[in-house]
């Protein structure tokens, strides 16, 4: 029996033909749930990061 019955089946966002696993350079971008700032806060166009963001500076 099929995890899910179908039911939560969506097309891939990966582009046709690329090679996910050669070296490139990767733009990634978090959102948290309900877009709250959980990373730091922004003043003068600046991004100020908390513990949390530190934490995924460090390790992307």
């Amino acid at each position: 029996m099929p995890l899910f019955k179908n039911r939560y089946q969506t097309e891939s966002n990966r582009f046709k033909n690329w090679d996910y696993s050669s070296k490139a350079i990767y733009f990634i971008t978090l959102v948290p749930q309900n877009r709250e700032f959980i990373f730091g806060t922004i003043a003068d166009d600046k991004m100020t990061l908390n513990d949390n963001g530190k934490i995924i500076e460090t390790e992307l």
